[in-house]
């Protein structure tokens, strides 16, 4: 068991206007909203001390309230990396390493969690994420997707929206199949030490990550690893009308 200054936060960064899908995380599977059964999945995690939705909406605040989740106000943050940082800063006693869960993950395994702070806990890796097997080219080319790979140890050179890497085939399936083991879907769930976290905050953001929309890639360019764990299955993240319609016939709702 680890001591409170040693402990673990879930932090869920969420805010109301994404830009793809504004309102998302308040939308219904069922009965319950898209960010309250992302809460509930990442609240079975036993390694972590605390889960808390941290924001700068009160329409986001008022419902984390409604199913009991602690939150943190925020103020308006250029980032989900700010918000994180803002939401630790306000957290006693301070945690050793947090995990930063997007609102938009339903579905995620907590076993998948479980693994990410196993990983982090019991080694000197800065940055611990996760990614799962593509399994089409259809997959592949979605940008909706983001892809990862990675060198022999795991850690990961590249991210990004398109179909990486790149062959002189295109896109289509015989393309897929030549680099199906070279890549993977990448799950938007990140574990760091704080004093990483504080790292990552001190830092401008980068070339490549505005040119990709990808805030990992401001860890690469700036030489910090990201050691990625491979595991069986991807979940539906929401990132639009569609994918919510998915979600609810997963849940059967």
């Amino acid at each position: 068991m680890v001591s409170p200054s040693e402990g673990l936060a879930i932090i869920i960064p969420a805010r109301y206007d994404a830009s793809r899908f504004p309102g998302k995380l308040l939308q219904l599977a069922g009965k319950r909203t898209i960010l309250e059964h992302t809460w509930r999945r990442a609240s079975q995690v036993s390694a972590a001390d605390t889960v808390t939705i941290a924001t700068d909406s009160e329409q986001i605040a008022a419902a984390a309230e409604s199913f009991n989740a602690p939150v943190i106000m925020t103020g308006a943050q250029p980032s989900g990396t700010d918000r994180i940082a803002a939401a630790i800063s306000e957290l006693r006693p301070a945690p050793r390493w947090v995990v930063n869960l997007q609102g938009d993950e339903p579905l995620i395994n907590p076993a998948n969690i479980s693994l990410l702070c196993d990983q982090l806990r019991t080694s000197d890796d800065e940055i611990v994420t996760c990614a799962t097997k593509i399994e089409s080219a259809s997959e592949w080319s979605d940008p909706n997707i983001v892809k990862v790979v990675c060198d022999e140890s795991g850690r990961a050179l590249y991210f990004s929206r398109a179909a990486i890497p790149a062959t002189q085939a295109g896109q289509g399936d015989d393309a897929f199949r030549l680099i199906s083991s070279l890549c993977m879907g990448h799950i938007g769930i990140y574990g760091y030490p704080v004093a990483i976290l504080r790292r990552l905050q001190a830092l401008e953001p980068s070339p490549l990550e505005r040119a990709e929309s990808l805030e990992q890639l401001r860890a690469l360019e700036a030489g910090i690893t990201i050691r990625v764990i491979k595991v069986e299955e991807r979940s539906v993240s929401v990132d639009t009308p569609e994918d919510l319609q998915k979600v609810r016939e997963i849940m059967g709702v």
